[in-house]
This record gives structure tokens, sequence and C-alpha cells, in this order.
């Protein structure tokens, strides 16, 4: 090698690494693939640059993934690169350097309670990165107020992310939003981009957003498809104008204010002790399940007290894995707590594992103690009762709670071995109602989810009935779904329409369920019934479900579905035209 060639190499690497040092200061905790699309270097050179602190035992890495993101390695300063950072950054000392990065005790315990939306957050910022000449692009995570972090490029576009996880209310995010629609607009980035956990919750944000008049507002469903989707018409919009938009990172990006730089948080703080980030590290609970695991323990959040055959039926794993699984869960980080014996085991979060999920989500954790925690406490009365309302609700209605999980499991049971099927996502009870007509009426389904079989989309309501077994109990149930067909909701809320499926106990009622339909002049709308007796017998994806809106006709399977189509103007049913 000349010495000319030599003293060149020297120079970039003594560039890369400083930059690096400087660069995992601002991004603790993230993959090599996105900083390297953040810094807007080659894969290469990042990867060369992280080895070399790897080796000084300045950087370690940690494994982390989630259900919807896959593992990968993140990088994080130990005590030693902390030092190390300061003292080739500037600093007088490694205090004054934690004080102004987000490497501090402090800052660390935020970000790792918050991991799984911190990596979604870099995701996202590694896909909106120009990813090349050195164009560098700002994540900033927010610690309070209204955003969860603020991305920004280059070229100035500022992005504010704003998530919705499972254990944040609606109202919550909404008031979030709404405080957001009242800034000025010198007050907050160019584009809001909201993360929902589905596409039904997607839609009725955006819904939300438009009546707030919350302008520049893209609302996507965080999975990996959105997160790393550059051309997927994937984040929605509305306005009065031409109604519900959907568009592209890329066109988001494009359609963004390129002057506007947001920066809404001193970068004095004022908390900032010295951290032992391999200690925290091992502690946490993010980095410590894997993927499988977190899926799990977000099925135990959406419906408490599920039963074990149904986790694991839902899960799609033995019972030797349902049970590494859940040893996991309760006995290695106390996450969630273990009920009953033998045949009635039941899986519910722990007083940590409320705390982990609300620190997760932002949520604020006396509400979320106040909707599931099992300590024991007493009423107005002084009769005992759970402090969680929704464990009190479970008491109350066990048997209906378990018809709803054993429907769903077994739904995703069996389009999983169908091979051509899916449960793509579904929506608990405690988040299912959907207002409509400006608020006047509404429907609470027991739950919302899309599945997929045979190629064919269908979007569902879930009514596990119990109670309604007469002529009059029948015809009150179906009201709200009668006036809810005729709104525009239907369309907006799960396109090209939702089908309504009761599930009720005995082949009997069912058949009150179809001769009450019959009776009913305004009932021909996408609404099915069956009874556990024959979904026992035939299966959710059989020749089970009986069409209300034609009575003569021979129960149908979910798959056959797309022999018929919604007549939006008429509001009805009717065959399709064959094509």
């Amino acid at each position: 090698m000349t010495a000319a060639a030599s003293g060149c190499y020297a120079g970039i690497m003594a560039f890369s690494r400083e930059r690096i040092l400087d660069a995992l200061a601002r991004l603790p905790f993230i993959d090599a693939g996105e900083l390297a699309l953040v810094l807007g270097e080659p894969l290469a050179t990042v990867h060369r640059a992280l080895a070399v602190l790897l080796k000084d035992s300045l950087a370690q890495r940690v494994s982390h993934g989630t259900a919807h993101l896959p593992s990968s390695h993140r990088y994080y300063f130990t005590k030693n690169g902390i030092a190390e950072a300061a003292d080739t950054l500037g600093y007088e000392a490694p205090s004054d350097f934690v004080r102004v990065h987000p490497v501090s005790r402090q800052w660390l315990t935020l970000l790792m309670r918050r991991m799984d939306a911190v990596a979604s957050v870099y995701r996202l910022a590694a896909t909106l990165s120009p990813g090349v000449d050195g164009r560098e692009t700002w994540v900033e995570f927010h610690r309070r107020g209204r955003f969860d972090a603020v991305i920004t490029l280059h070229n100035g576009r500022c992005f504010g992310v704003v998530r919705q996880g499972l254990a944040l209310r609606r109202r919550s995010l909404y008031d979030r939003l709404r405080a957001i629609a009242e800034y000025n607009y010198n007050r907050r980035p160019s584009m809001v981009l909201v993360l929902a956990p589905s596409p039904w919750e997607q839609r009725l944000t955006d819904e939300f957003c438009l009546n707030a008049d919350l302008r520049d507002c893209y609302v996507g469903v965080e999975n990996r498809e959105t997160l790393e989707g550059w051309e997927r018409l994937d984040w929605i919009s509305s306005n009065w104008v031409v109604g519900r938009r959907y568009r592209t990172l890329e066109q988001v990006v494009s359609e963004a204010d390129a002057v506007t730089w947001f920066h809404p948080e001193a970068p004095e703080r004022k908390r900032a002790s010295l951290p032992d980030p391999e200690r925290m590290v091992k502690a946490a609970p993010a980095f410590g399940l894997s993927p499988a695991e977190k899926r799990a323990l977000d099925l135990i959040t959406d419906h408490p007290m599920i039963p074990r055959e149904h986790l694991a039926r839902w899960l799609g794993v033995s019972d030797g894995r349902v049970s590494q699984i859940t040893r996991s869960l309760t006995q290695t980080w106390g996450l969630v707590e273990q009920h009953g014996k033998r045949s009635d085991v039941r899986y519910t979060l722990s007083d940590r594992g409320i705390g982990y999920i609300a620190r997760r989500d932002r949520a604020q954790l006396s509400t979320t103690m106040a909707a599931w925690s099992t300590d024991p406490t007493t009423d107005n009365r002084g009769r005992p009762r759970p402090l969680g309302h929704r464990i009190l609700t479970w008491q109350r209605q066990t048997g209906h709670a378990d018809g709803i999980t054993w429907f769903l499991s077994e739904l995703a049971a069996e389009a999983r071995a169908n091979y051509a099927g899916e449960l793509q996502w579904s929506i608990p009870t405690a988040r299912s109602d959907r207002a409509f007509n400006r608020g006047e009426d509404a429907i609470a389904p027991d739950a919302v989810g899309h599945l997929l079989v045979n190629a064919l989309h269908v979007p569902f309501y879930l009514e596990h009935e119990l109670r309604a077994r007469h002529p009059r109990g029948v015809a009150a149930r179906l009201r709200p779904y009668i006036r809810y067909y005729r709104s525009d909701a239907p369309r907006d809320d799960q396109p090209p329409f939702p089908t309504t499926l009761f599930v009720v106990d005995t082949e009997e009622v069912a058949e009150t369920y179809a001769s009450t339909a019959s009776r009913m002049p305004t009932m021909k709308l996408p609404i099915l019934v069956s009874s556990r007796e024959l979904l026992s017998y035939r299966g959710m994806l059989g020749r089970s479900w009986r069409p209300l809106w034609d009575g003569e006709r021979p129960p149908l399977a979910l798959g056959e579905l797309d022999a018929y189509e919604w007549d939006r103007l008429r509001r009805r049913m009717h065959r399709a035209e064959t094509r």
C-alpha cells in the first residue's frame, strides 16, 4: 500500500469512527441496516465500523424482535463506549456527554421499556431516508408530549410519529391527536404519521382526523409491510373534497413541507445518570422475550383469562411449545399469571405485565391497572371483587368470553390448516365498538376480524349470542346492524363490505334467527348465523352458515361468499354476476 493510499484509508477510518460514535450516541438500539440507511452510508462501511466498536468492547449488541418485525441485532454503548465517545466527541466528562445524548440511565430505561415501538420508529426512519451520499436523517424520541418520535430528513422534511399500542385507549389517542390539531403549523412537524395496530383502527383513526380537521396526517398499520414499503399504498388520509386517499411513503414524503424544522425538546436533560447498559439490557423483557412470546403476550392482553387450549390453538403450537412460552412469561419474566389447574388453566396479565404493556404503549398506568388487574378489592357495598373491570366482566360472563376466544382460536387454526387461509387480525370486545351516523347509532360486536380463505378476503363482525333466543329478542339484536348497513359506515370501515357472523348455542336457536329474519323485509343484509353444535361438527370453514338474506338456501361456507355481492345502492345482498 502506498503512503498516499495509507493516509487516505486512515482518514476514512478516523472519520467513520467519530461518526459512528456520534450516530450510536444519538440512536441507541438501532440495527446495522437501519443505521446505514439513516446515515446514508453503505451497509458494509457501517458493519466494519460497528465491528471495530465490538472488538474494542466499546459497544455490544442484543437480539430483538417483535410480532411484526424479524429479530435483528441492535447495538448500544458499553460503559467504556460512553467514556470513549465522550472523549472523542469533545466532552469534558462522560456525565456531560450523557446529559446531551439519550444514553443516560434514565433515557436507556425509557427506550428499553418502549423498545418495540422504538424498533418500529427506526424501521420507518430507515424507509423514509434516501440512504445514499451521506444524506443523514435525524430521529428524536420524546419522553412525553403528543409525539412518540420525530423523524427529520436531510432536507428539513419533518414527520411526527404517533403510535397506538394495545394498551392505549382510543380516547387517549384521540386526545393526543386533537391536541396536535390545535397546534399552530409552526409548532408541529410537516406531516403526522399515526401507527395503528389494525386496519380497523386505522380507518377509525383516519375518520377522527378528518372530523378533527387534522390536516397533513396519514395513518398506517404497524406491520412490516407498511414500515418497509416505499411504494405500497398503505397510508390513508381523508379530506372533505375527494374522500379517503391511499398514498405510498414516497408520495407522503413528496407532499411534506420541506422548510419546517421541529425541535420541541431542549437538548439539556436535568436528570442524567451514568448507566450500566449491559446489566440493564439483561433485565429488560423487551430483549428477553422472543417474537412468539410477545405474540402470546398480545393475545393474553387482548383476552384476559384466556384458556390454555385456546391460546395453543390460536398460536398454532403444540402443548409442549405453549408450555415453554407460558413458562417464560409466568416464571422467568413474571408478566403473566396462571389461574386454575389441570383442564381449566387460564392466563392473564400480572401487575408487572400490566406495567410492562402500559409503559410500552405510553398508556396511563392507573387506568391500565383498573382494566386488567386481578388484585382483590371491594365494591361500594363492601362485596369482594377484582380491581380490573375487564376481569370483573370475565367473572360475570365467563361462558360468553370463552365462546369468543374459542371461535377466534378455532377459526385461526382451521384457516392455518387450510394452507390458503389466515386470520389476518382480530380486535377484542374492549375495542370493537363503532359509533356511526354522527354518533347517534352504534354497534358493539364481540370481536372484529379479517379472514383470508382461498384468496377470498372476508372481513367480519362476530356476535357470540347466548341470551337472544326468542323472536322478539332476536329482532332487537338484528336492528342495530340493519341501521349500520343502511349507513355508509360498512364501506368505510371494512371495504368492500363486512359480514356479520352470529354464533348461537343450538340449531333450534339458529332456526329462530332464520325464521325471524324472513319476516323482516329489511333483512337482505350480509348476516349469517350458525350454532356451536354445527360449527363443532362441520368446522368454521365448512358449510355451517345460514345466510339470513336468503332463508331458502342451504348453509354456506365462508369461502363461498364470493358468489354474492353487496349492492351499496339498494343496501342488499344479491348473487354476483358470472364473468
